[in-house]
């Protein structure tokens, strides 16, 4: 009854209402969760006492980061606001671009205009581009069909082609979930995910459909998070090919979500068990959340120092990690080609932590990443395979050529 009251109330409030709101909300989600955990009889076990102790002290050594001063918390605080201002930036892009409802403003003009922006910002704001393209064509014609087919680009760069198509499947899977009637009825569930999945295939480029289906995943988490199992069930019936793509957008939400937006209760690195049930969301989950967390953090290295010593290292999902960090700069490369700042982030070199850290780092992030920029990125090109990069999947270079996302190497949904 809860969720549906917040579902129905999110639905009439404005940008900078739903920014308050979906921020409030995850702090009392947090809250109550924690509360109803400790009224939980099967809490009060020796395991599991000893498990909240253990909580409750990392809960505690969060919370000094963001109070003491000094490098630790002005990196803490510094996370928060490549947060918010990435978060701001897709919620209010209309306005930055100066864009109004309606306008019929074709999408090479659009393009531009996103990439007048700083070239950080410029992802996102293509990103923002295919979702108003979108749901601007929507709005005036109904479902689009060939949208961003070779016919509907016209003089739009390459480049753009990817975070456009992640762009028009937010603006599909916000208008089809947004749709849903507050009672969640299955068969209504059923008809948004059955229509979305169409509307991608008919709407996008060869190789890059899956940037399209794992804003599936983002919108239901971030918005819908009572829809994530329904959602789950109802592609593996209907379009089972799509799971990892809508898993991988739920880790890249996750980032953002209400309940983890600030990281003291709990944190989503801690939480992706209780996300996923299955190994396969499991798997993209953690390359979803490593994709977010690169991206907004790349210009500050050293917080990723920090998630690599606290969450990446005890994790049985490290693969799974770097496969997602090196897909994220991958997308990053494509999108603002040949950016300073990407180099430096993976060319980093910890000064702290010791020789284990800087192991890590080199081991985790800077020869994959090296090898997927130099080697994976040019034949994923050619091939039109970009899309493949919104999902987990193996990347790597054998002798007799590359291999990218052969699905026979994907995780069974199943137990």
């Amino acid at each position: 009854m809860l969720d549906t009251v917040t579902y129905a109330s999110q639905r009439h409030l404005g940008d900078f209402g739903k920014m308050l709101f979906f921020v409030g909300d995850g702090l009392q989600r947090a809250t109550v969760d924690g509360l109803w955990d400790a009224f939980n009889p099967q809490t009060w076990t020796a395991s599991n006492l000893a498990e909240m102790t253990c909580r409750v002290a990392r809960q505690s050594v969060r919370l000094s980061r963001f109070l003491i001063p000094g490098e630790a918390g002005f990196l803490a605080w510094q996370e928060i606001r490549n947060k918010l201002e990435v978060f701001l930036l897709v919620r209010t892009l209309p306005d930055v671009l100066g864009l109004s409802p309606g306008s019929g403003v074709g999408l090479p003009d659009l393009v531009e205009r996103a990439y007048s922006l700083p070239a950080f910002q410029a992802l996102w704001a293509v990103e923002g581009v295919g979702h108003y393209y979108a749901d601007d064509r929507w709005g005036r014609s109904g479902p689009p069909e060939g949208l961003l087919q070779d016919e509907g680009v016209g003089d739009v760069p390459d480049k753009a082609l990817s975070m456009l198509h992640a762009g028009m499947g937010l603006a599909f899977a916000d208008r089809l979930l947004g749709a849903i009637p507050p009672d969640f009825e299955e068969s209504a569930v059923q008809g948004a995910v059955h229509e979305f999945v169409r509307l991608s295939r008919t709407n996008s480029l060869a190789g890059y459909l899956g940037a399209a289906l794992e804003s599936l995943g983002l919108v239901s988490r971030d918005f819908y998070p009572e829809l994530v199992s329904a959602v789950d069930r109802h592609l593996q019936q209907t379009a089972p090919e799509a799971l990892g793509f809508f898993w991988h957008g739920v880790g890249r939400a996750l980032y953002f979500s209400r309940a983890y937006f600030l990281p003291v209760m709990r944190t989503a690195w801690e939480s992706i068990d209780r996300e996923a049930s299955h190994p396969l969301g499991r798997a993209n989950v953690m390359a979803g959340l490593a994709w977010a967390v690169t991206l907004v953090n790349m210009r500050q290295p050293k917080i990723m120092e920090e998630v690599l010593q606290s969450y990446i290292a005890p994790s049985s999902l490290i693969d799974e990690f770097t496969n997602g960090l090196s897909s994220s700069l991958l997308v990053r490369q494509d999108t603002t080609p040949n950016e300073e700042f990407v180099m430096a982030f993976y060319e980093h070199q910890p000064t702290s932590g010791g020789p284990a850290l800087v192991a890590q780092w080199n081991s985790w992030i800077a020869e994959p990443v090296k090898e997927a920029i130099q080697q994976c990125y040019p034949v994923l090109k050619q091939r039109r395979s970009l899309g493949d990069l919104f999902r987990f999947c193996a990347i790597r270079l054998p002798v007799g050529g590359l291999h990218v996302c052969a699905d026979s190497r994907q995780p069974e949904v199943s137990d």
